[in-house]
């Protein structure tokens, strides 16, 4: 009996040095190699210094980042750029300004980055690094009913927000090739969001709105059925996450985006705002060619 207490014990004494032993392992095995921690050494000094991530951004933008009801920043952008943070350990500073003004302010060091459904582009690259994280293309809206179509669009008034691909080079390429052939050029109409573009569409202001497919999709859906898609979106490209050029802050991000890819959670973030179809499989800096 007194050496069944003793052997009881024993076991006991054994398994409270072990456990501990096997946590400590467990907790240190994840410090080790190129986790978050080793990545979160590479940020810009600025960055580990303040605790923040400062981003620049332009809403209305839905669903990429728009305010909800509560006036609350929301979004798939934000709901990327908060899940980075968090892995970094870093707190997210959203800050808004002009569509335009978001490039000169990751160069001029206003904005650590800059999100808003920023293509990746050779153009843009000239200013900044991109680093990818999603594929949409352009995309054509029009009134429910109505024939609309963007190959065949001489003469029409097109709206789309200032500063975009669609205004500076789609419209103007297409209202180009009308002029060539002796048909009427497009109407090009500026807006200051695709949201006030939408709603132009849909009272008739313009005769259709080109945007990104992502806001497209999203902005017909919540029209109550005055506008509809046009078509397949087409000259699909990546989004990128915009940084100074040469910035550490660019290969970190790009490694938490892969990890996010490879782990699933970017996936999740997709389903939540009906974008599955724009998911990438490989996070890259820089990696249009045209």
């Amino acid at each position: 009996m007194v050496g069944m207490r003793w052997r009881r014990r024993w076991a006991a004494l054994t398994a409270a040095v072990i456990l501990p032993v096997a946590a400590l392992t467990a907790c240190s095995s994840g410090d080790s190699g190129e986790g978050p921690a080793a990545v979160r050494s590479e940020l810009p000094a600025k960055v580990r210094d303040s605790g923040r991530l400062v981003i620049g951004t332009s809403s209305p933008f839905p669903p990429m980042e728009f305010r909800d009801g509560n006036d609350r920043l929301t979004g798939f952008d934000v709901d990327l750029l908060e899940a980075i943070a968090a892995e970094l350990g870093v707190q997210t500073d959203f800050q808004q300004g002009p569509f335009p003004e978001l490039l000169p302010g990751v160069v001029g060091g206003e904005y650590d980055l800059a999100v808003r459904g920023l293509f990746d582009t050779v153009a843009r690259q000239q200013q900044v690094d991109m680093v990818t994280y999603f594929s949409a293309g352009t995309q054509w809206a029009a009134r429910i009913g109505a024939t609309v179509d963007p190959a065949d669009s001489c003469g029409m008034r097109v709206g789309a927000e200032r500063g975009t691909v669609q205004f500076t080079t789609e419209l103007p390429a297409k209202s180009t090739a009308c002029t060539d052939v002796g048909e009427e050029a497009i109407e090009i109409v500026g807006f200051d969001t695709i949201a006030q573009a939408v709603e132009a569409l849909a009272d008739q202001q313009v005769d259709a709105v080109s945007a990104d497919s992502p806001a497209i999709l999203y902005l017909a859906r919540t029209s109550q059925d005055r506008v509809a898609p046009v078509g397949a979106a087409f000259d699909t490209a990546p989004y990128g996450l915009a940084v100074a050029k040469g910035s550490s802050l660019g290969p970190v991000l790009q490694q938490s985006v892969q990890r996010l890819i490879d782990d699933g959670e970017l996936a999740q973030i997709a389903q939540k705002w009906g974008l599955e179809g724009g998911l990438i499989t490989t996070s890259l800096i820089n990696g249009a060619t045209s």
